[in-house]
């Protein structure tokens, strides 16, 4: 049960350097019988994730962080969403977890977390300001007295051990809750959890991604080099990107010192927006720590009569475990 809300956190840390990756400040974790897992939030860049760390519990001292923790005002482990106007309006309006990294480098709100064991309970609320404009390009930050707020937003991350005929696993819940402002109505309200995955781990542990919907399987798809997705709508651009169809679940499947961990995520029901990114944060293509890739598991809520007071949850489940582990709970790859 999440820590009750008291007050709104308006103090902001500004101007970062955009490849700036904020420290961890807030970690919990947990060990199943064969894969640990270690999650840590930014307290002063919007709560966002910026470690979650894989152990083969084989290699008990050895922690592989897969989140791309740099610039996390726009990447790490976060809840975003975008804001459709009405004809005549602005456009889609992009705003991020209570931080931004459009104007200026880095910016974000503090917050204070209660945290022990496997659990994070935000205390305070964080005004959310729109990051940019997505059409228009039209950047915002509160550190100039720019852009729109309409809701307020706070995190809470669960962790539970979940037993499997094969032993253990490690079940993350990643909450983000949205507390409106004012009464709202707009022809679209979408959110999404992303993962920004660092590039160069991905290719050490050869990154592996597997889609399923009833009996159909995509993968594995290699996300560090181009790609496409079958009955996906795919660009290249400086990289991959590709937005699909409604999925039952996926697999992220990473090579952690011998074994393959996976996380499964399921209830893709909006679909998914898989990225590779080549030259996010240097020139060279060919260098793997330019690049990212990112994993985006929409959500669609309603649109229309959000009362102002009125509090709504996006909620994702990451199960981590081997795979024999994931495939006894029903997330097979094959």
């Amino acid at each position: 049960m999440a820590s009750k809300v008291q007050s709104l956190q308006t103090q902001l840390s500004c101007f970062q350097p955009f490849e700036w990756a904020p420290p961890a400040t807030v970690n919990v974790g947990l060990i199943a019988s064969q894969v640990t897992s270690v999650v840590g939030l930014s307290d002063s860049i919007g709560g966002v994730g910026v470690k979650l760390e894989l152990v083969n519990n084989q290699y008990p001292t050895q922690y592989v962080n897969v989140v791309e923790d740099r610039s996390a005002a726009g990447a790490g482990w976060q809840t975003s969403y975008i804001i459709q106007d009405w004809p005549g309006g602005v456009g889609n309006i992009v705003f991020n977890q209570a931080a931004g990294n459009s104007t200026a480098g880095q910016w974000g709100y503090t917050n204070l977390y209660a945290f022990s064991g496997s659990t994070i309970n935000a205390l305070d609320w964080n005004p959310l300001v729109s990051d940019h404009l997505h059409e228009a390009g039209t950047s915002f930050s509160p550190c100039y007295s720019t852009g729109y707020v309409f809701d307020d937003g706070q995190s809470n991350i669960t962790g539970a051990l979940v037993n499997t005929a094969a032993g253990s696993v490690v079940r993350w819940t990643n909450a983000y809750s949205f507390r409106a402002r004012v009464n709202q109505s707009w022809p679209q309200w979408s959110a999404e959890q992303a993962l920004y995955l660092k590039k160069n781990v991905a290719s050490m542990g050869d990154l592996r991604i597997y889609l399923r919907k009833g009996s159909t399987v995509h993968g594995p798809i290699r996300p560090v080099s181009r790609f496409t997705i079958p009955e996906a709508t795919c660009v290249q651009n400086n990289g991959s990107a590709c937005n699909t169809v409604p999925y039952d679940y996926a697999v992220l499947v990473w090579n952690i010192l011998g074994v393959d961990v996976g996380i499964a995520i399921p209830d893709l029901s909006d679909g998914v927006s898989l990225n590779m990114e080549e030259t996010t944060y240097c020139s060279n293509a060919n260098d793997l720590t330019c690049g990212n890739i990112n994993f985006h598991a929409w959500k669609r809520l309603p649109s229309a009569n959000i009362l102002a007071g009125s509090v709504r949850t996006v909620a994702r489940d990451y199960v981590i475990g081997t795979l024999p582990q994931l495939a006894a709970l029903g997330y097979t790859i094959q």
